[in-house]
């Protein structure tokens, strides 16, 4: 069972990336954005075509505007520190 709940995505069209954010339902304090698709430069070599996973903390997510795409009740029970 995914403890994963979504707070926006965009499908992949045309071949462009596609993302995920969402928040871990039993997890308070962060969020996670999924980029699938773009190409990503590592320390040690180049790779294309990977799917990445960004954990941020609530108020780094607050800082990129990733909020802003999130409708406002589905953003509330994501900052919830209760969980």
């Amino acid at each position: 069972m995914s403890t994963k709940a979504t707070l926006a995505y965009h499908q992949s069209e045309a071949g462009e990336p596609s993302w995920h954010f969402y928040e871990e339902v039993f997890e308070a304090g962060v969020v996670y954005l999924e980029l699938r698709g773009v190409s990503v430069e590592l320390h040690t070599r180049e790779q294309g075509g990977a799917d990445v996973v960004v954990r941020l903390p609530i108020e780094t997510a607050k800082q990129l505007g990733l909020h802003t795409n999130v409708p406002p009740d589905r953003w509330e029970r994501a900052c919830d520190t209760d969980k």
